[in-house]
């Protein structure tokens, strides 16, 4: 085969043929792709292949009639606790509130002592009825969720959450799985 002979173009050639191209609309394929890149990029999107939607998560209806019972009876129950416990603490707090802190006309170090035990004492209690008013709202939502009909369907997954687990902690939004990766991304987290 008779090899090909290559030959240089004139600048002044080639900037005529141009601006015919360019009203022609008869660019080659290569350089309508380049050009369509960097129009694109220059909108700022990128040139990527059009993916599928996300498929949707199908939800899981929750519990219902007579299987919800027991559990609605354990989270009321629950709920009646938390409700008597969190009085009890406030009214202990009140009771240290209102209790002097250490009298000054002691010794310097037993002052000290004194109030940093009372200081400790009030912030445990705080913490205590913190977590507390934690547990509490989670049994509200849990009761909620029974009301609206997803009770025992995973806030993650959409699943149904296993009965064993509803069973042991009756206020659980997450399957053990999504709950396992909640806590793996926790701990990378700290």
């Amino acid at each position: 085969m008779p090899a090909r002979r290559v030959t240089k173009k004139s600048s002044r050639a080639t900037s005529a043929a141009a601006p015919a191209r360019a009203r022609s609309g008869a660019a080659r394929p290569a350089e309508a792709k380049k050009s369509a890149g960097r129009n694109s990029r220059a909108a700022g999107g990128t040139q990527q292949p059009a993916s599928p939607p996300p498929a949707p998560i199908v939800r899981a209806r929750g519990l219902s009639g007579p299987k919800l019972e027991p559990y609605i009876r354990r989270l009321t129950d629950e709920r009646r606790r938390l409700r008597q416990e969190l009085s009890e603490m406030e009214q202990h707090q009140v009771k240290t509130e209102e209790k002097p802190v250490a009298d000054v006309s002691g010794s310097y170090d037993d002052d000290l002592v004194d109030v940093a035990t009372e200081t400790f004492e009030r912030e445990k209690g705080l913490a205590l009825e913190s977590s507390v008013q934690g547990m509490l709202q989670m049994v509200e939502d849990a009761l909620r969720r029974a009301r609206g009909g997803t009770y025992g369907v995973c806030d993650g997954c959409g699943r149904l959450i296993d009965v064993n687990r509803l069973r042991a902690i009756p206020y659980a939004r997450l399957c053990i799985k999504c709950k396992e990766r909640e806590e793996r991304l926790r701990s990378v987290l700290r």
